[in-house]
C-alpha cells in the first residue's frame, strides 16, 4: 500500500452549516466514509487515509461540532446520536455517497451503525471498531470521563484534561495526547454531549435492523473490546477479526497499516 497519496482538506454546506472533511483517492474508485471517535476529527484518520487512498475514494467529515465543523442547531443536552447520523447523511447525500462503504470508530461506530439504521443503504458494508454496546457501568462512567473542567487562571484545567487523555492510553505518542487536548478544547460541550448522545442510543434493538455485512473489532486493550462479541451476537450478517499488540483507542493510529489491511480485506470480499 502507498503511503504517498495526497490527504486533501475542504468544507461543503450541508443545510446551512459548514462541515470540514479530509479526502484522498481518485474519482471511479470505490467510496470510503470514516467516521471518528469524540473529541478527535478527521485529523484521527490521516495515516489511514494514505494507506487506503490506493484502493478507495476516502471521505472523513468531521462530525458536528468537532474539528472545524460547525456545530447542530440542537441544545447540548438534547443531542441524540440520529440528530449526527440526519447531518452526516446530509453530507454523504450531497457528494452522492450512498451506497458506500463505511468503518466507524467508537463515537463513529455508533454514528455508523445509527445512519444504517435510519437511512438503510447508505452504507454497502460496514466495519465497527469499538462497537458502542455498553454495559450500564459503562453508560454511567463515559459522560463522566469527558465532564466540563472549568478554566481558571493557573491553567489547572489543562492539566486534568491531559492527565483524562494520558489516561486513555499511557503509552500513546506524547504529539497524539497533544493533538487529542487540542481537540477536547475546541470542541468544549461537544465532547460530553457526544457521550451522553452515546448511552441514550438503543444499539442492541438497531444491530439486528442492519441486512448490510459488518465487520466488529477493537484492540485487545480497548476498554469496548468486550462489546465485540455481544454485538456479532446481534447482527444479521456479522465477522470478526483478531487484533494484536495491546491497542487501546488510538488502533487506528498506531496500528494503521494493520487496519488499513483489515479493511481492504474485509470491503474486498464483502463486495465480491
Amino acid at each position: 500500500m502507498s503511503v504517498s497519496a495526497p490527504v486533501r482538506r475542504a468544507y461543503l454546506d450541508v443545510s446551512g452549516r459548514q462541515v470540514h472533511y479530509r479526502t484522498a483517492g481518485r474519482q471511479g474508485l470505490p467510496r470510503l466514509l470514516l467516521l471518528h471517535q469524540s473529541p478527535s476529527s478527521s485529523a484521527m484518520y490521516q495515516a489511514l487515509m494514505q494507506l487506503l487512498a490506493d484502493r478507495y475514494q476516502v471521505f472523513a467529515p468531521d462530525t458536528p461540532g468537532f474539528g472545524n465543523s460547525d456545530p447542530l442547531p440542537v441544545a447540548q443536552h438534547a443531542l441524540q446520536i440520529a440528530d449526527y447520523a440526519s447531518a452526516i447523511h446530509g453530507f454523504c447525500d450531497a457528494l452522492g455517497l450512498d451506497g458506500c462503504y463505511v468503518f466507524g470508530h467508537h463515537t463513529g461506530a455508533a454514528v455508523a451503525v445509527q445512519l444504517e439504521h435510519d437511512y438503510p443503504g447508505t452504507a454497502q458494508a460496514m466495519a465497527l471498531s469499538g462497537p458502542t454496546l455498553l454495559s450500564d457501568e459503562q453508560k454511567i462512567a463515559l459522560p463522566q470521563l469527558a465532564g466540563p473542567l472549568p478554566a481558571d487562571a493557573r491553567g489547572s484545567h489543562v492539566q486534568a484534561l491531559w492527565q483524562r487523555l494520558r489516561d486513555k492510553d499511557p503509552e500513546a505518542p506524547l504529539p497524539l495526547t497533544q493533538r487529542e487536548l487540542l481537540s477536547a478544547l475546541a470542541c468544549g460541550a461537544s465532547y460530553q454531549a457526544s457521550y451522553q448522545a452515546v448511552t441514550r442510543q438503543d444499539f442492541a434493538n438497531q444491530l439486528p435492523a442492519i441486512a448490510c455485512p459488518v465487520l466488529v473489532f477493537a484492540g485487545d486493550e480497548d476498554p469496548l473490546y468486550a462489546a465485540v462479541e455481544p454485538t456479532l451476537a446481534l447482527l444479521q450478517n456479522g465477522y470478526t477479526v483478531s487484533l494484536s499488540g495491546g491497542e487501546r483507542t488510538y488502533v487506528c493510529e498506531r496500528q494503521a497499516d494493520t487496519v488499513a489491511a483489515v479493511l481492504h480485506n474485509f470491503f474486498d470480499e464483502s463486495g465480491s
